[in-house]
């Protein structure tokens, strides 16, 4: 007579491992997510602080470059954001962003308030992706 339990045995330890794996790579994905968009929306805020330095102190054209060099961080950073994060919230960070161009062309008065509701975005998309409780909840 034939012996399951031996085969049996060496399948559901196959599962196992099966499963381990999979969680493991699960966890791996999603801590290399959030490092990830934590250190470009890091990299954001870092251009955006240069660029709000240069719109108190800077000439216009300092300031346009540090506005063209923010935008095309801009721009990479949300090609890949896209496919980590929600879209509504990229979303809301490529509106503000949109609302600057026409503020720095025409000086406005404006500016400094649209530069901090920009920071505000990336900041909150900073935070929404750090695995903490509420996130996860």
């Amino acid at each position: 007579m034939y012996d399951y339990s031996k085969e049996m045995g060496g399948q559901s330890v196959n599962r196992v491992r099966l499963g381990a794996a999979i969680l493991l790579a699960l966890l791996v994905l999603s801590i290399g997510t959030a490092w990830y968009v934590r250190s470009e929306t890091n990299r954001l805020l870092s251009e955006l602080d240069h660029l709000e330095l240069l719109t108190q102190t800077g000439t216009s054209e300092q300031t346009q470059a540090a506005f063209q060099s923010f935008q095309m961080q801009w721009e990479r950073s949300e090609k890949i954001l896209n496919l980590m994060v929600w879209r509504d919230k990229v979303l809301q960070i490529d509106i503000a962003v949109s609302h600057l161009t026409p503020m720095l062309l025409a000086d406005c008065d404006e500016l400094g308030s649209e530069l901090a509701e920009t920071r505000m975005w990336i900041e909150r998309l900073g935070r929404s992706e750090l695995p903490i409780f509420w996130n996860i909840v």
